[in-house]
Order: structure tokens, then sequence, then C-alpha cells
């Protein structure tokens, strides 16, 4: 049995194909095992085992006093401490006093605040929910020796943490793993997945979470679905290719094309087979133009599968030489029209796919911020590469099919321009009017685009792929779509500044605000609490919250997207539409919000243009507080849900954070708030005010935005204009898109070459010279772009790390005199035991809130046992959300170790800051307090030095791309075309001719090669000369032979038939006269021998003599043919073309071709009962091709190659010179002999002539 090889392509579809099914199985395997019961238990288990290896390191802690002892008297090591703050759990250590604090004497972290102390004697643990997250608490009493007072430990285990200011970097994450949040969650209701403590008390229930995309996977099962989805890919192209082979190049090139479609429904239809939704690219919010375009993921998909199709069309079509037969006159000028409608229509969806990229997304395209752009920038710059790539190779193959239907260029360029604004007419019935103005430019560059296009001769457009024509396509398509995104970024920026117009109209506009207080008059207390039950059935729950999200008290009221979040009185959820919890939505609404012109109607920020209504309704029966509810309204204008991301640590008033803008608000055109440095007029004069309700006016460097809002209030938003750096950075961008796509394209070509060559594969062999040079030269660029900014960076860091320090440093030291200034001022005597009484620690606070308003930086004051007196952020500094404990690090360093100042890096949850330190003394030189400024605005001030880098550098980098490319395109045609030089005039070189010496004036390695060259010619024409003159000898010699040859068979005969005639005369035979009759008859037909080896050596020697004359090839062979129509074992067949062969030939020559060519086939089939001979005609071109057919035995391969050699014949008689003077007879009338033959069936010879 024959094992198939692994490149047998059968073989590789029916591996690929069974592994992808095997690997689909296996990953249904592994979604049920992760998203079942199982995967629940698994978390079970592992959030169990957290826990107790937590718990019995807080049991081991607390038994060892001697540490606990030295913790608690502030003497342990720096060791000891480490240790202590490096564990996952918060400890800390209350020591009961007479002064009843409840501040702990040691803490491990800063970012809880632990519950208040219970100094019962024993030890508990309990689960409990704290504003960060839920805790399993082990709380213990402690005796420790020499100490008599009572103390206890509270060891805090999290479980589940979340940050109560809600934001897209605070998630909720349980504590043993972040992802297990996707599936399992906790239970209010027991269930049969307990968690125990050490003692095997239930602390808490866990269920499976709820059903979700997320939820529903797993990393494991998406690795396999996507290896699946990989060698699917794979197997449709190697079963495509096969079709093609097979059935033709239309068949495979259709077969993959449908292929990737039917596959591209699927997945359309059932996202969820290959989890895409798991991922950030493929969520709509961030992109999602259209049911083909859901996400930036889709679009991707989309355009990496058209390429795909048009890739594999060009590979494997080639030139079109022909238009369909099937198409007349008519319907080819159809073909063509429709070509350019096609291509028109095309070109359109592209540009609109550019620019809903930029306009209809969240997508950042500010290239000068490099901070602003994401991961989804990279791709969408991907996405553009590979759409022109698709695009410009299937216009190349449209404009093969359109030039050989409209050849004339000016037509051509007529009917495109004419098909654009046929469809630019259709398009303005359908769709706006601003829609065709942003079409009509793409149009006019079509025009250009297909002037280009149709220059077949230039370099850029050779069918294969040149250096050039890559930099010149590259560099056209970066230029064309750098002006679009800067069209869209214009059209973006003007939506965002009529966002900012808005929020302002929205704030500063009491009756906006009043559409809410109608809804919030009908959901008084009465009605809440009457439906309050209502909220625990799904199905209610559902309707009453529609109810009120639709009420439609005013037309103004549908302006919202409304969220409602209802709780319990013990803060759990109802049903809610998402897991935010109590503790978010009130600390939301007390610590974040900022109070409208209506009673309990608050908005926080989401955004420097966004903000949400909050409300927050405390829901009451006649006894007791039955729950919440918080109302979220967001108005419609700002588009979807967003979250919060806080500044927590800038200072100053909304207005200064909102937005980086420049804003003025004029109110009966008099300026009544501005923010921002311009030149805003004090007072409009009329014709300052432009007539439409929005208008963009551009002045200067500037864009103004002016909107005219309700009561004669006119907003005016300004922001710089787009900056050259910008174009050309965008320009870099997208230049550096299309060369890393390219890279790609070419790493897949050499892995694909690879794969067919493996094993015997030298990768390096494949690469010619220009390649190298190319590779080489950008591989440097690269590299030296690389090294270039990794060391520039790194000097950044150190440098911003020197200066933030030598500034916060200076900051502080100001401050802390300032402080200390403060206090003297305030006359307050301070020592290490005391801090002022409540009214000098307001006025301290006063003195505080000035000294951080001066500095724009936070101010802390801790005093000595490390707990907060004063601070100027009092909405950060609370339970909610730090603790008022001082960072533990800090307190060890200046407290236990004695240090005056500390500079360090602290984080809240998933944000880190710089924070200093230093101590304050009084004037006993003795430490009564901390003075405290965290700061974050030098990470701003680094990211933004950085980025301005990167932009500099990124730019730079493209452009030494692009001189680069062509300083190697320059280098690499210089060296080849000096080796294309030398290999032309080696493929010249011919014996028996003059050959032509190289002429270089240059001494280089190139020169030393033609001077070898030169001198191989040199030698070649005396080895040729001598090889002429010995060939020339060698052929007399072989003729004379020949010729001596040939006249000895006749002469042998005539001298016996003499000698026996002389004999027969000398003995006087009676019978002489009729043997002199025999002789006679002998000699005369020996004699015709020996004149027709006379004649073919003439003809031979006489081929280049021709008289040339035009004739009709058909009157020459049907001449010959009456020859055989009397033969009755000769059936000889002509199918002659129908038009006249008009040739201009010898005549002569011609007739004694066919003649011999006739003849050989008679004489090959003469062992046949029936000689059937065929002549068939074929008109190719200007060409016509006669093939003359016998059905004899054919000519064996070791005699094929002699067949045209003069001299040799397989006859017993003859001088071999029939195939050899047909061939030379040929070759003089510019034409081609050959041969076909089958042994056993036949031989065909195919003569090919010119015709007139």
């Amino acid at each position: 049995m024959k094992i198939p090889s692994f490149h047998s392509r059968h073989f590789r579809l029916r591996y690929l194909f069974l592994s992808a099914f095997i690997l689909l199985l296996l990953s249904f395997l592994t979604a049920w095992f992760f998203n079942s019961a199982i995967s629940v238990g698994h978390q079970q288990k592992s959030l169990q085992q957290f826990i107790a290896k937590q718990q019995k390191d807080a049991v081991q802690l607390l038994a060892n006093k001697t540490l606990l002892r030295k913790l608690v008297r502030k003497e342990a090591s720096k060791e000891e401490f480490e240790t202590l703050t490096s564990k996952r759990y918060a400890f800390f250590i209350f020591q009961e006093t007479l002064s009843e604090t409840d501040a702990p004497v040691f803490w491990n972290t800063q970012k809880v605040t632990p519950p208040r102390p219970v100094y019962a004697t024993g030890k508990a643990v309990f689960f409990q929910q704290f504003f960060n997250g839920y805790y399993v608490v082990h709380r213990q009493n402690i005796e420790l020796p020499g100490m008599s007072n009572t103390m206890v430990a509270y060891a805090m285990i999290p479980v589940l943490n979340f940050f109560p200011i809600e934001g897209e970097d605070s998630p909720t994450s349980f504590a043993h793993d972040r992802n297990a949040i996707s599936k399992i969650a906790l239970s209010d209701q027991p269930t049969s997945f307990p968690v125990l403590s050490l003692d095997k008390k239930v602390l808490f229930y866990l269920k499976q979470a709820p059903e979700t995309e997320e939820a529903n996977t797993d990393m494991v099962t998406i690795v396999l679905r996507l290896t699946v989805f990989l060698l699917l890919l794979i197997g449709l192209h190697f079963l495509a290719v096969g079709i093609l082979n097979k059935r033709g190049k239309l068949a495979g090139i259709l077969t993959l094309a449908g292929m990737l479609f039917l596959l591209r429904v699927v997945l359309y239809y059932f996202p969820g087979l290959l989890s895409l939704r798991f991922f950030s690219l493929f969520d709509p919010a961030v992109y999602g133009a259209n049911l083909f375009n859901r996400s930036l993921g889709d679009l991707l998909i989309n355009a990496v599968m058209i390429c795909w199709v048009v890739l594999f069309a060009w590979s494997y079509l080639g030139r079109l030489k022909k238009l369909p037969s099937f198409l007349n006159e008519t319907g080819v000028v159809i073909a063509g029209v429709t070509g350019v409608f096609v291509l028109v229509f095309c070109t359109f969806q592209v540009a609109e796919i550019v620019h809903s990229l930029v306009v209809n997304s969240k997508i950042s395209f500010d290239v000068t911020d490099f901070s602003s752009l994401s991961i989804y920038t990279g791709f969408s710059f991907l996405i553009l590469a590979i759409l022109s790539l698709s695009y410009y190779y299937f216009t190349r193959m449209l404009f093969r099919g359109i030039l050989m239907a409209i050849p004339n260029l000016l037509h051509l360029y007529f009917v495109v321009a004419l098909a654009g604004l046929v469809l630019l007419t259709v398009h303005s019935l359908l769709s706006s009017h601003s829609t065709v103005l942003f079409q009509l430019p793409i149009l006019m560059w079509l025009i250009g685009y297909t002037l280009i296009l149709t220059q077949e001769q230039a370099i850029i457009n050779r069918f294969r792929v040149t250096i050039a024509g890559i930099l010149f396509w590259a560099l056209l398509f970066s230029v064309s779509l750098a002006v679009l995104i800067m069209s869209g970024n214009r059209e973006q920026v003007q939506r965002q500044l009529r966002s900012i117009a808005d929020k302002y109209e929205e704030l500063q506009e009491p009756t906006k605000e009043k559409s809410l207080s109608l809804i919030l008059q009908y959901l008084d207390n009465r009605f809440l609490s009457a439906n309050f039950n209502r909220f625990y059935s799904e199905q209610d729950s559902f309707k009453i919250r529609d109810s009120i999200s639709r009420s439609q008290m005013t037309p103004s009221s549908n302006n919202y997207n409304t969220d409602i979040y209802v709780f319990d009185s013990a803060g759990t959820g109802i049903n809610n539409p998402d897991s935010r919890s109590f503790a978010e939505l009130d600390n939301i609404y007390t610590v974040q919000s900022k109070p409208t012109g209506l009673d309990d109607l608050m908005y926080y920020d989401i955004s420097f243009s966004d903000f949400v209504y909050i409300v927050k309704k405390n829901i009451y029966d006649s006894t007791q507080q039955k729950g919440t509810m918080f109302l979220l309204a967001r108005p419609r204008t700002f588009g979807g849900k967003g979250k919060l991301s806080p500044e927590l640590f800038r200072r100053g008033k909304y207005e200064e954070r909102f937005t980086p803008s420049i804003i003025a608000i004029y109110r009966n055109d008099k300026l009544v708030k501005h923010i921002g440095t311009y030149p805003f007029p004090v007072m409009l004069a009329p014709e300052d005010i432009p007539a439409e309700k929005e208008a963009m006016i551009e002045r200067d460097e500037y864009n103004e935005l002016w909107f005219k809002g309700a009561n004669k209030k006119i907003i005016v938003v300004v922001n710089e204009k787009e900056s050259l750096i910008e174009s050309i950075t965008l320009f870099s961008y997208l230049f550096c898109a299309f060369l890393f796509m390219i890279g790609i394209l070419r790493f897949f070509e050499l892995a694909a070459q690879v794969v067919r060559s493996w094993p015997s594969v030298n990768i390096f062999s494949r690469l010619n010279i220009r390649s190298q040079i190319h590779g080489t030269i950008i591989f440097i660029s690269i590299l030296s772009f690389i090294i270039i900014g990794i060391a520039t960076i790194s000097y950044f860091f150190q440098r911003n790390e020197r200066n933030f320090n030598a500034t916060l440093n200076r900051t502080a030291t100001s401050t802390l005199s300032e402080y200390q200034k403060l206090v003297k001022d305030l006359n307050l005597n301070f020592t290490r035991f005391n801090f002022p009484t409540q009214a000098a620690n307001d006025s301290l606070q006063r003195g505080v809130d000035e000294i951080s308003d001066v500095h724009g930086q936070i101010v802390n004051i801790y005093d000595i046992d490390g707990n907060l007196q004063v601070t100027s952020a009092e909405d950060l500094y609370n339970p909610r959300v730090l603790s008022k404990k001082m960072n533990p690090e800090a307190y060890f360093y200046l407290r236990n170790q004695g240090h005056v100042q500390l500079v360090q890096t602290e984080s809240i949850p998933y944000q880190e800051f710089r924070s200093l330190y230093l101590a304050v003394r009084n004037a006993s030189n003795d430490t009564y307090a901390y003075l405290n400024v965290p700061s974050f605005s030098s990470a701003n001030e680094l990211q933004q030095e950085i980025s301005n880098f990167l932009v500099t550098i990124i730019n730079l980098n493209a452009f030494i791309l692009l001189i680069a490319g062509a300083l190697a395109l320059f280098i690499t045609n210089r060296i080849t075309r000096s080796f294309s030089l030398i290999g032309n005039k080696m493929k010249e070189v011919t014996l028996g001719k003059t050959n032509q010496e190289i002429e270089w004036n240059k001494n280089d390695e190139i020169g030393e090669l033609v001077t070898q060259y030169n001198k191989m010619v040199q030698q070649l024409e005396m080895s040729a000369s001598a090889l002429a003159k010995s060939e020339r000898e060698g052929a007399w010699r072989e003729m004379a032979r020949q010729v001596a040859h040939e006249i000895k068979n006749p002469l042998t005969p005539m001298k016996l038939s003499i000698q026996y005639l002389q004999k027969a005369i000398q003995n006087n035979q009676p019978n002489v006269q009729e043997l002199t009759s025999n002789v006679a008859s002998t000699l005369i037909e020996q004699i015709d021998h020996l004149s027709k080896i006379a004649a073919d050596f003439s003809q031979f020697a006489n081929i280049g003599t021709k008289r040339l004359e035009t004739i009709d090839l058909h009157s020459v062979i049907g001449s010959l043919l009456d020859l055989y129509s009397t033969n009755p074992k000769v059936q000889v067949a002509w199918k002659p073309v129908a038009q006249e062969a008009m040739m201009q030939v010898d005549k002569t020559q011609m007739n004694r071709l066919f003649t011999n060519l006739l003849a050989n086939a008679v004489d090959a089939c003469s062992e046949q009962q029936q000689c059937n001979v065929q002549l068939t005609e074929t008109v190719m071109g200007n060409e016509l091709l006669v093939a003359v057919t016998d059905n004899g035995d054919g000519i064996p391969a070791e005699l094929q190659p002699k067949i045209f050699t003069p001299n040799f014949t397989t006859k017993t008689s003859g001088t071999g010179l029939g195939l050899a003077m047909c061939k030379g007879i040929v070759e003089q009338a510019g034409g081609e002999i050959w041969f076909e033959t089958k042994e056993g069936a036949g031989t065909t010879f195919f003569v090919r002539l010119p015709l007139v």
C-alpha cells in the first residue's frame, strides 16, 4: 500500500481538516468544562485555598508575640516591616487607650479602612463588605509581654475588590484571580458552593456568574477555536488552488471567494463560535458603521478576506490577453462601462469606510499626541493599508479589461467622470448633501488615479512588483489617506466643540434641567414606596423601569438615556441593569457629584465634554427605610454609556479641569465668562455674530465654533487648527503602516516557500541582491530608530525623575515654610503629643487650603501617630476612597527610621502617583507632624514630552525609510544594471561571429569583472576561428566521404553489369543483344540515381539562395495532394483554413518542403494496411500553423534528437538530407518546425509560417 506524502495536496487537506475538526471538538469540551458547574467548583476550591493560605499566615503572624511587640513599639526592622507590607491581606493592630481613639497603632496598607475595633476577648472570623470590596476579617485579641493595654488585631483578607470611583481602569475583580469575575459571583442565598474558614465555618456562598459573552469564554477555548479558524483558512486556500489547477483559474478564484463569503456569513450569525466579542476589538462602542462592519474587528476580518481574494486572483490570473469570445462589439462596450461603474462605486465605498472610521468611532487619530493613541489606532492604520492594497490590485485587474474595452484614454477619462457624476446624483437623492460634497473630491482623485494607472509603460505599473512601484504607490496612498483622515478629524473636532458648547448650554440653562424636575416630581416617595415591591419581580421591574424611562412629561424629557438602580435597606441590588454597587453609586452622588439648580439633582463628569445627572431617592414606609433608588440620566447628545476617570490630584474648579479648549460665554452680546487665553472681545458687534445658529469660523491659527443658545446666549469654543506637523505625522504613520504590511506579506511569501521546499531550503538563497541590499538598509534604519528611541526615552525618564523630585522638593519645602509661618501666625503651640483645638484646626484648615491653591498641589498634615489631621482634598481622603492613616512605608521611614524627608511612588487602585513627605518640627526641633504633598502632574508632562519626541522620531524615521528606499533603489539599480549589462552581453556571445567588448571607464570591482569578460571574448574569438577552421575541414571531409559513399553505391552495379556484358561478348553468347539491353537499363537507372544524389546535395547547398514571391500556400499543397490520389492505400485528408494562406516565400522551396513531409509521412505508414495522412491548418495571429500527421509507428526516443541532422536517415536508401533541408527552408522563411511523436500511434510534424 502506498502511503501518501505529506507534501501531497490531498493528504495536506485531509490532515488540515481533520486537525481542525478534532480541535473544534476539543474546544467544545473545554468550553463546557470552564463554563459549567465544574468551573464554579474549581474557582470555589481556588478561592478557598487562597483564603486558607492567608488566614494561616495571619494566625502565624498573631502567634509571633515578639514581632507584634516590635510593631506596637515601632521597633521593627526594615526587613520585618517590608515582610508585612508585602502580604496580600491588610493587617491592623489597635490599642485601647483612655482617649478612646479608634486609630490603629500599626497598619500595613492605606487602601482600606478597618472596622471600628471591638476589644472583646477571644477571636472571630466573619465576612463583611467594605467600601472597596468584600473581606474575610480575622479578629483576635492579643496580649504582649510587658504591655498591659488591651489590644486587638485585624487581618482583612480580600475576596472581591472594587474601587468606589468607577472607571475603566478600576474593574471589579476577585483577589485570587482577576479573571474569575466572569465565572463566579457572590451569592446572598445558600448554594452548593460554600467557602469555609479554617475552622470549617461557612463564610459566604458562590454562584455561577450571569450568562454573558465574557462569562462564556475562556482563553483555552478561544485559542483552540482561533487555531481551528486558521487551519480552516489554510485548508480552504489549498482546496481553491487544487480546483484552480484542475478546473481553471476562474473556478478556483470563485471557489475561494464563495467559501470565504460563506464563512463570513456564518461568523456574522454565530459570532460565539470564535468568541469574538471577548476581544475589545469587536466592541461596537469603539466602532460600528453598518450591518457588515459592526465593529473594528469585523472591518479587519472583511478587509483581510477581500485582500486575500484579490491577491489570490492577481497571482493566478496573470495578464489578460483578450476579452471573452462571446462578447460582440456592443457587449465589449457594455462590459467596459460596467467595469468603470464598479471602479467608481468601489472607490466611493473605500472613501466612505475611511471617513466613518475617523468620524463615527471612538478611535483617536490625533497623531501629534502619542499618549492619546491606542491599539485601536494601530489596527485602524493596518486596516487602511490592507484596504488600499486590495483597492490597488483590484483596480489594476479591473483596468486590464476596461482598457481592452475602451482603448481610447480620453474616452476612458470621460466615462469615469460621467459614471462618477451619475452615482453622485443617485447618492444625492438617497442621502445628505454633505455626503455628495465629500465624494466630489474623491471623484477628482479617481480621475487622476486613472490617469496614472493607465500609463502602462511606466516602471511603477509593471506587472512584476518593483521597489520604485512600492515606494510610489505607498507614497500616493499615504498622502491620499492622510488628506481623508485630516478631513474627518476636522469634522470630529467640530462635533467635539459642539458637544462642549451643548454641555455649557445644558449646565448654565436651568430650563433644560426643569425637564428632569418634572420626572423627579413624579418619582416622589409615595409612588416609589407603593411600587417598591414590584422591583423584586424581574418582569414587573422591567415594566416600571421602562415606564419611568419613557415618561413623556415634556418633549425634552426624551433627551436622556436613563439607568435606574434600586437597592434594599441593606444595600443589596434588586434586578439592576449591571453590577454597580450601592457604595459605588452613593460615593459618586456624595463625593464626586456637583449640585445643579434643582433639589436632589446632581451631576458628575465622565469626560471633558460629557456628564451624567444623578438622583438619589431614599424610599420610606411609615416606620422605616425600605431602600434607595438612584436614577442616572445622560443627555442623548453625548452618545452611549460612558465611564468616569477622575483626575483626583488636580486642583481647581469644574471649568478649569473640564476641557483644554478655550471657551467664552456671551449673554446679550456681553462677555460674562471665559476660560483660557484668547483675545475675546468684551462686547460683540452685530457684524461679529454669524447668522447661523451654529457656525465654524477659521481665524489665524484657530477654529472658532459659534453656537447660539437660549435667552440670547452665545457660546464660543476655540481650539487650535491642525498644524503642518500633524499632516506630516499622519503621513508618516500611514507610510510606516504600508511598509509594515508589505513586510508581513513578504514574510508570508517566504514562509510559504519554506513550507513547499522543506526540509531542503535555504532562505537566504532565495533573496536576490536587490532584496538583500534593501533589507539591510531598512533593517539598519529600523534598528537605529529603536536604539535611539530607547536611549532617548530612558534619558527622558531619568531626567524627569530628577526634575520632578527637585521640583516637588522645592514645592514641598516652600509649602513647609509657608505652613510653619501659618502656625506661627496662628500662634499655635505644637508638641509631640498634642494637636490644636477644633477652632484652631479650622483656622489651620483654611490656611492649608490657601497654600494648596497657591501651589496647585494637595497638602496633607499627619500627626505624629500617622493620623490625617488636615487635608486640602477631603473628597479623596475619606473612608470611602483612601484611609486617613498615613502611608505605612512613609510612616515607617519617617517615624521608625527617623528620616526627615521621603519621596516615593504610591498608588490607589490601578493608578500610581508620586508623593513627598517632610517631617515638621517645632522650635525645640521635635517632630510633631508630617507634611505630605502628593502629585502626578509630572506623569502628564513626561507623557507629553515622550509624545513629542516620538512624533518627531517617527516622522524622521518615515522620511529616512523613504530616502533609504530611494537610495537602496539607486544603489541596487546601479549594481544590477552593471550585472544586467554583462549578463546580456554574455547571452549574446555566439561562436562564429564577432562579439563586442564592454567599455567600462571606472576602476572598480565591476571594472575588474568587465576586464575579465573582454579577455574571455578575445580568447573566444581566437578559439572560434580555430574551431571554425577545424569544423570546415571536418565538414569537407565528411562531405567528401558521404559523396564518395553515395557515388560508390551506383558505380558498383554499373561496373559489374559492364564486366558481365564484356564476358558475354567474349564468350559469344547468343543473347548478347538482350544482355546489352539489360545492362543499358541498369546503367541508365544508376546514372539517374547519381543525378538525384547530385541534385540533393545541390539543393541542400543552395537553401540560402531563394527567390521570394507572394503565393497562396493552398495552391502548392493542393497540387501535391493530386500525386497521391491514384494510390488506393494512401488516404490524405486536408483541412485548410477558410481564408487564403498568402505568404512571401520561395515557391520552389515550399514545394520541396511539403513534398518531403508528405513523402516521409507516407513512408512512415507504409507497413500499415491503410496509410492515413492528415494536413490541418490553424491561423494563430499573423501566422499559419500546418500539422502533417501520419498513423505510422512513431519515432523511437533514441532517434528523436537526430531527426533534423544532415545525412541521418532511417531508410535503406537516401541521402538523409530531406528533413535537414525542411528545417533550413522553414527557418529561411522566418518560421519554425518541430514534431510530436508517440511510439505505436504516429508522428505529427508542425510547420509555423508567417502570413502576409
